[in-house]
């Protein structure tokens, strides 16, 4: 049978190209790590050269790789503005927006903003994905996402959106530990088990700024993909760990962490979009739509 090419196999080219790895990227996909495989296989197959060489740390691109992941990162930007000016041709507000959150939703106010895209635009459809920060700000960047929610202290380049809120995060660790943190200095604090996010994450870049200017590294244990698994291994005695300000001050009065004295850090909670598609109908219906529900953000962009 003769290979073909289509979006989504670019898609989860594009994905496994940055991620380095298949699974990874089939999981910021929601698709299958068969599904992922089969995809590239199949692109192989169609352009008639290897795309990635398997190595210890991963899938590393070849050279031709290389190439065609540029251009195929082109060609879905490509896509991505030939769907805005169907829309705009078409007129109205339709189609279908995906959508990142993370994995609080509370905290972004989906419920109510769901709610009045629906009233405002019924015929719009809303693919909602629960993804980390990270993963959010890349599939909007690949536009594997139109826009999303995610935790960060800048815009990244690029990358336009609305500026929510600014949240606070404390260093919280098992109740059990209550006298060790206590009395902990900053050395005495790093050398604790750390529960820790990947790099790129607000997490991560939150616990640098607390500890990078005393030329300090904390004693990193356990990667947790998300907040809600970093509170849950903390409350469950494995290690320390930033946890956002309302939830370790509940949690201290529910007996459940200890929190340190020292140290306070803060994100910002963040919407954004492609900075290339500011006009495009979907993305002005869903940051008016975010304005509504967050009516004192303000505009950023970088």
């Amino acid at each position: 049978m003769t290979a073909t090419m289509d979006l989504n196999q670019l898609r989860t080219f594009v994905a496994v190209a940055q991620e380095g790895h298949l699974t990874r990227a089939a999981e910021r996909l929601h698709i299958s790590q068969p599904a992922a495989s089969a995809h590239v296989r199949s692109l192989e197959s169609y352009f008639d050269v290897k795309l990635f060489e398997r190595t210890n740390r991963g899938l590393e691109l070849t050279a031709a790789g290389r190439a065609l992941a540029d251009a195929a990162a082109r060609v879905l930007d490509s896509s991505v503005a030939l769907e805005t000016l169907a829309r705009e041709l078409r007129g109205g507000v339709g189609g279908r927006l995906y959508l990142g959150v993370n994995a609080d939703p509370t905290l972004t106010r989906l419920g109510p903003l769901v709610s009045w895209l629906r009233n405002h635009h019924p015929r719009l459809e809303l693919n909602v994905q629960m993804r980390s920060s990270l993963a959010t700000r890349q599939g909007v960047d690949a536009g594997e996402l139109d826009a999303g929610f995610l935790l960060s202290s800048t815009f990244d380049k690029g990358l336009s959106g609305l500026e929510l809120a600014t949240l606070h995060y404390r260093i919280a660790a098992p109740i059990a530990w209550v006298s060790r943190l206590r009395d902990a200095d900053w050395k005495t604090l790093a050398a604790l088990p750390w529960i820790v996010t990947a790099p790129g994450t607000s997490n991560h870049e939150m616990r640098d700024e607390l500890f990078r200017p005393l030329r300090l590294t904390v004693n990193a244990t356990v990667e947790a993909n998300n907040d809600l698994l970093l509170r849950t291994l903390i409350a469950d005695g494995v290690g320390v760990g930033l946890v956002r300000a309302d939830h370790a001050e509940q949690g201290e009065r529910s007996g459940v962490y200890a929190l340190s004295p020292l140290g306070r850090a803060e994100t910002r909670l963040l919407f954004v979009y492609p900075a290339s598609r500011a006009k495009d109908p979907l993305i002005q219906a869903v940051v008016e739509g975010v304005r509504h529900v967050w009516p004192a953000s303000s505009s950023a962009s970088r």
